[in-house]
């Protein structure tokens, strides 16, 4: 790899582990604070239960004894050990203390409510020292004060824990997130490195490239496995454009250069009108096999072009069952049987092309059947649709049978069979735009065809 591309995945790496890891602590941040303010507001909330309570039952004893009671009753609270403790102040309505655990009446509490101050507290469990406290102010009906709260340090405690457990935290998570954000996208663009340098290998040739894929069978895989099959089918087109390159040049020379050679006979023997007519006649076969080649080639690009969109739902028995009926007087003629067995069968597809595939099959197997022999179609549908035709000619070689399957290729070296060789490539390329499996078999003697087609729930016709 050039070092300004890999410096740029480095860097790419780098951005996306900061990324990661700005995300992490944001995260982290907004759990934390949604967490203690929650918390906070539960505290507050309980505190100032606790509050209303103790307010109301001073101002309860206050109508029913008075001042008296009420001094009475906070006297007897401030010798009560509690887990939160409280404070009270009877003050006068200048503000001067009568009874109660706090030293002065505060000075910036000046009506009813609730306020936050800090204050001298006389604590049963400490002494006298300065609090923070959240107390409720009451005017009495006669002008008197009543000021009954509680400490409110733990809040502060608790905010101090969430500072220091806030900065511990971001710390751990952003060590953390920074680890493993570069880890993962150092493992990410390594993959779009190894993409790139299988594309790079590619482009300049080397078509059996392919990318790793690993036991893990995640994302990454499954794009790996992506990327091989689109590098496969490539290759598959590029060699099969080769062989078709090198097939039809062949195939085209050969009758244009016996045209040729007839229109240069006749021209240096000044042929007569009857010697002229035979030349036309020859040439115009020849002719005839170069537009028939023609055809079987536009033939093999629009079935390579079928998409499953135009798939409509068809029987394929009924294909199967039509092109039979074609073919039987020619299999009469050289009295081959033609047997044909076919169950209900119903598929996704496309009517032509499928209509082709078995016509073209049906045409092999007679051809190349010798005369008397038997030809055998069978349509089944169980688990799978398949289909199955087998013929009693020579067959083909186990070593062949892939061969001949790419287009012009034919075992004919020779070439003295009429045929383009593109008639096992249409049904190859029909098989694959029908996602279905086709194999090729020995029938003892000759040739087993077996189309294995996915079995699909279809909708009622």
């Amino acid at each position: 790899m050039p070092p300004e591309r890999s410096g740029i995945f480095r860097s790419a790496a780098l951005r996306g582990a900061v990324w990661i890891t700005l995300i992490a602590l944001a995260a982290t941040s907004l759990a934390l604070t949604v967490q203690y303010v929650q918390t906070m507001r539960l505290i507050e909330e309980r505190n100032h239960a606790l509050v209303d309570d103790e307010a109301a039952s001073l101002v309860s004893r206050y109508r029913s004894a008075g001042l008296p009671g009420v001094a009475r009753a906070i006297r007897q609270e401030e010798g009560v050990t509690r887990l939160n403790e409280f404070f009270y102040l009877l003050a006068t309505p200048g503000g001067r203390p009568i009874v109660g655990n706090l030293v002065e009446w505060p000075d910036a509490v000046e009506r009813s409510g609730y306020h936050r101050f800090a204050t001298q507290v006389a604590s049963t469990r400490a002494p006298l020292r300065e609090r923070s406290v959240e107390a409720r102010a009451v005017i009495l009906p006669d002008g008197y004060r009543l000021l009954v709260g509680n400490l409110s340090d733990e809040r502060m405690m608790l905010r101090d824990q969430y500072v220091s457990a806030l900065a511990l935290s971001l710390l751990a998570t952003g060590i953390l997130g920074l680890a493993l954000g570069l880890w993962y996208s150092q493992r990410g663009l390594a993959f779009v490195q190894a993409a790139s340098d299988a594309g790079d290998r590619f482009l300049r040739g080397k078509l059996d490239e392919r990318l790793p894929v690993s036991a893990r069978r995640d994302e990454y895989d499954r794009l790996a496995k992506t990327i091989n099959t689109t590098f496969e089918e490539i290759e598959r087109l590029v060699g099969s454009l080769r062989a078709a390159t090198e097939g039809l040049a062949h195939d085209l020379r050969t009758p244009i250069t016996r045209i040729r050679a007839r229109l240069e006979l006749a021209e240096m023997q000044h042929a007569d009108t009857e010697r002229l007519a035979a030349v036309m006649a020859e040439s115009r076969e020849d002719l005839d096999a170069i537009l028939h080649l023609i055809e079987d080639i536009v033939e093999l690009a629009r079935a390579e072009a079928t998409a499953e969109t135009g798939f409509t739902p068809l029987q394929l028995d009924q294909i199967v069952a039509e092109a039979a009926e074609l073919y039987e007087p020619l299999a009469e003629e050289r009295g081959i049987t033609l047997r044909v067995e076919t169950a209900p069968a119903r598929l996704s597809g496309s009517r032509s092309l499928l209509a082709r595939m078995v016509t073209n099959l049906l045409d092999n197997a007679i051809k190349y059947s010798p005369d008397g022999g038997c030809v055998a179609v069978s349509v089944t549908a169980q688990d799978s649709i398949v289909l199955t035709v087998a013929d009693s000619g020579p067959g083909v070689p186990e070593s062949q049978r892939d061969k001949v399957l790419q287009r012009f290729v034919r075992l004919d070296p020779s070439r003295s069979q009429p045929g383009s060789g593109i008639g096992l490539s249409i049904v190859a390329a029909a098989v694959r735009v029908h996602r279905a499996e086709l194999a090729l078999d020995d029938n003892k003697p000759g040739l087993r065809v077996t189309i294995d087609f996915p079995q699909v729930q279809m909708p009622p016709v």
